[in-house]
This record gives structure tokens, sequence and C-alpha cells, in this order.
């Protein structure tokens, strides 16, 4: 049984273990405020990112079913969320009470040591995203952004939100955007700030030296 799967036995096991419902827009937790639960997703995906010094947005992944949110408070022995987790498109959710977990670890050992597994993956290939997005020039980045990224839900809500997550200023952004588009591999969409894929053949080439190392690791899923 993959690690996802053995979690979500766990929970479903549990007769603490609840479902919950989460609608787009919906914030499952912000920033510094109280979580409560560790989340187990099956259906539906969410965006997950922290808010700077500057006010900007730092993108961290988009989780999918299968992953796992709460984990890191869990070991941390806290109930307030590193990060903010906002509904992406409907979903639904397992939850079980952190309290529980961190007051009955005996009961909970099977689930510690596969969130633990979880978690050095996670800062495997976190380690690995900071060293590519400071190593590639944005228009490499931005095509493996397009190339990836298909459902609107899931993309930046505007040029301002894509320049945080980016981590670059709006003039240098719509530049890169701009050659993007002249050579046919973005298109402006229709009634909607922004740009969609127009050749995934062409992104697929200037965000070819990313593809090997990158792969999907802005979509967190547990490899159910």
């Amino acid at each position: 049984m993959s690690q996802s799967g053995e979690i979500k036995r766990i929970f479903l096991e549990s007769s603490r273990s609840e479902i919950q419902e989460w609608h787009k827009g919906e914030f499952l937790c912000r920033e510094g405020n109280r979580i409560g639960g560790l989340y187990f997703i099956t259906e539906g995906k969410f965006r997950v990112f922290r808010t700077m010094n500057n006010g900007r947005e730092k993108l961290y992944r988009i989780y999918s079913p299968g992953a796992v949110i709460g984990d890191l408070e869990v070991f941390l022995g806290s109930d307030s969320a590193s990060c903010s987790v906002q509904c992406a498109e409907k979903a639904r959710t397992l939850v079980l009470p952190i309290a529980d977990i961190q007051l009955k670890r005996d009961q909970y050992r099977d689930l510690i040591f596969a969130l633990g597994q979880g978690l050095a993956r996670k800062v495997h290939e976190n380690s690995i995203s900071e060293a590519i997005n400071t190593s590639y020039p944005l228009e490499v980045r931005l095509a493996h952004y397009y190339l990836l990224l298909q459902d609107p839900a899931l993309m930046a809500q505007n040029l301002g939100q894509l320049s945080e997550w980016m981590g670059c200023s709006y003039r240098h952004l719509t530049r890169n955007l701009a050659s993007l588009e002249k050579k046919g591999a973005i298109q402006k969409r229709k009634n909607r700030e922004g740009y969609a894929a127009a050749d995934r053949v062409l992104l697929g080439k200037i965000a070819g030296p990313m593809l090997p190392e990158e792969g999907n690791r802005l979509i967190e899923s547990g490899g159910e």
C-alpha cells in the first residue's frame, strides 16, 4: 500500500474522522490562525501560499487528492497554520483533530510515521524547486507554468498575482509574456485578464530545460 493509501486507511478507520466539503474561494486555514485539524484531500484542489513581509504572495503548491494538510503543525505541536490554504475548486476532505493526534501518539503511531515520510519528501522537493526557480530565466518558468496549469481555477487570478508567484516585477513579467505571445506559445484569454496556452508543443520546447528536473512538483498529491 502506498504512503497516501496508508494515511487514508487510518483516517477511514478512525471514529474521530469527519468528512468536510469546501467551495471554491473558501479558506481551509489562514496563515497564523488556528487550523485545528489534519486534512486528507479526497476530491478537488487547494492553493497553498504564504504572504511575505512585503505583502506579496508566495505560491508553494497546489494540493490535489491524496495530499495532506496540517502535517507540519502536528510535528510542531501547534495549531497555528504555517501557510494559507484556499480551495481552488469544489473539494472534499477527511479531517482528524490535531489535538487528538498530539495527545494520543501511541494510538496514531502508524499515522505519525507516514506523515514523517511525507514531510521528508516535501522538504526534499521544496529544496529542489527553490533551486530550479532561481536557476532558469523567467520565460522558461512561464512556459513551464502555462504548460503545467491548464485549469483557470488553479491559475493566478491576474497578472499582478502571477508576478508575485514568479518573484518578478510586473514590467518584467509583461515583457516576457509579450515575447511568448509573439512566438505563438500563449494567447490572451477572452473576457478574462491573463493568458492561456496556445501551442503546447512550443511551450514544451521552451520549458524543456525544467521538465526533467521539475516534473509536476507544483502539483502536490499523495501518489495514490
